[in-house]
């Protein structure tokens, strides 16, 4: 399996890379080359002398010019995974590279920043029971770390299973998993979501269209906001109906 590269000399890149990127599942290697588009390959991050590696999917390839380099889609990480990830990247603020807390400068620490300073344990543990600000803090903080947990969490509202289900980035076990809880299914943000979701399979796609009234069946079938196998699969279950 080939090997790209991502060597971050400062700290507080590695924390940035993290926010922006890691946590939402992709990663952009400037630079690199050598593989093919949806070739499965390994993403080395390297930081002060310690390496983590990740398994990513090649989903952009720009060869010359400016921007030069490839895009990657991490593969879906198990709990264990998500949570070696955080720490290899706390680790470093752990060894003071960041600036300081919030607490650390005599300030009031606001919901995002408590949010930021929570081991990958504590993470999993509020995202399963926490309130509204600090469920959407987690969201947007480690995005695909606390879907899972997030998903478990009983007080989760529609709105927020919609904004998880339009993710391109959420795992397909995870979005048979939405499918098959008739209460979210139930509701017209997350069936939208889930049917303009690219991840979602035929199957989700089959059970959304199965818990759809005739009149909303029409307007999927004839919406080009849709994929093209999405309006085809609605115009064919209208036949049968």
């Amino acid at each position: 399996m080939r090997s790209l590269t991502l060597a971050l000399a400062a700290r507080a890149d590695l924390q940035t890379l993290f926010d922006q990127d890691l946590s939402k599942g992709r990663a952009f290697v400037p630079g690199a080359a050598g593989v093919s588009e949806f070739e499965v390959c390994e993403l080395s991050l390297e930081h002060a002398g310690r390496r983590h590696t990740l398994r990513a999917e090649v989903v952009f390839i720009k060869p010359d010019g400016l921007g030069r380099g490839v895009g990657l889609q991490l593969l879906p990480l198990d709990p264990v995974a998500k949570a070696e990830l955080a720490a290899f990247v706390q680790s470093a603020a752990a060894r003071g590279s960041i600036k300081p807390a919030p607490s650390e400068r005599g300030e009031a620490l606001t919901t995002h920043d408590r949010i930021r300073l929570l081991s990958p344990v504590d993470q999993q543990k509020l995202a399963a029971s926490g309130t509204l600000p600090e469920r959407i803090a987690l969201e947007r903080a480690f995005g695909p770390n606390v879907w899972e947990a997030l998903l478990a969490n009983t007080r989760l509202t529609i709105p927020e299973v919609a904004t998880i289900a339009r993710k391109g980035t959420v795992p397909r076990p995870l979005l048979e998993s939405l499918a098959g809880h008739a209460s979210w299914l139930a509701a017209p943000e997350v069936q939208r979501a889930l049917l303009s979701n690219p991840r979602s399979t035929p199957a989700v796609v089959g059970k959304v269209l199965q818990s759809m009234a005739r009149g909303d069946l029409a307007l999927v079938a004839r919406q080009t906001a849709y994929p093209h196998a999405v309006r085809a699969a609605a115009k064919k279950r209208l036949e049968g109906l």
